[in-house]
């Protein structure tokens, strides 16, 4: 598959993603927020068979700053085989989990 189309949220929004074989695509988005700020970001890859999502998100509040990331990929013939939307029609791939982590600097500063 040269092309893989699917659909992605982007800022509470429904965006359709196109990718091509070894293109990589990166957005992110974020702010202010009552509490602090919050970023989000997403690095979809596609080697012509399997797209990868390499994703981080990132605040701080009032308890402090988290950082969470991590990827996740889905094969090109899965991409509208996962979560249903019924209420807009759309299908969004099936992915898988990769390796997830995260970093909580409060409790770092408190010695957990």
């Amino acid at each position: 598959m040269q092309t893989a189309r699917f659909w992605h949220y982007h800022k509470s929004g429904l965006v359709k993603i196109k990718i091509r074989s070894g293109q990589t695509l990166h957005h992110s988005h974020g702010g202010r927020t009552d509490e602090g700020w919050h970023r989000e970001s997403n690095a979809f890859s596609f080697d012509g068979r399997t797209v990868v999502n390499d994703w981080c998100k990132d605040g701080a509040d009032c308890d402090g700053r988290l950082t969470q990331h991590g990827s996740c990929h889905c094969p090109a013939d899965r991409l509208a085989a996962g979560y249903d939307d019924t209420e807009n029609g759309a299908r969004f791939p099936d992915w898988q989990p990769g390796e997830t982590g995260q970093r909580d600097y409060a409790a770092e500063a408190a010695g957990y």
